[in-house]
């Protein structure tokens, strides 16, 4: 009976270093999965948003080269992420994002004047408060006149 007890507790025990080792393998393994995808994503949303403001800045500048009267529309896919877009002294795209590192701007730079139609510019700095909407945006980008390019959502 003595030698059956302990060949039980051996058993256990076994099982119990089993159950252990498999922990120490699944949680840290779990851990470095989820902080990969976590930081995948931010980079999926910093490339759209470079993609984005690129985009924007492109074709004003052809815009603005083709002439008074010129425009086009884009249709452009924005991400959850954008807090606010601004224009400060119509030559710098801003785009105002949360991060899980907290919050950050991603700085795009025309070498032609943008503004918006809209009435939301103070001091130099004009708003476009649609543009953050996240989905799909139709931007109308015109030539307004032989000085600047104007940046509408539609």
């Amino acid at each position: 009976m003595g030698k059956s007890y302990l060949a039980k507790c051996q058993v256990s025990m076994e099982y119990l270093l089993i159950v252990a080792l498999t922990f120490v393998i699944i949680v840290p393994t779990t851990y470095l999965f989820y902080n990969y995808s976590r930081e995948s994503s931010q980079e999926i949303v910093d490339a759209q948003i470079t993609n984005l403001g690129r985009s924007v800045v492109d074709s004003s500048e052809t815009i603005f080269y083709s002439g008074k009267g010129s425009k086009t529309l884009l249709d452009l896919n924005v991400p959850d992420s954008i807090d606010s877009v601004i224009i400060i002294d119509g030559k710098e795209l801003v785009f105002n994002i949360t991060t899980t590192f907290g919050v950050s701007e991603i700085v795009f730079f025309s070498s032609v004047n943008i503004t918006t139609i809209s009435s939301n510019c103070e001091l130099n700095v004009c708003k476009i408060p649609k543009l953050s909407r996240s989905g799909l945006q139709k931007v109308k980008i015109e030539a307004i006149n032989k000085d600047s390019v104007s940046i509408e959502v539609i």
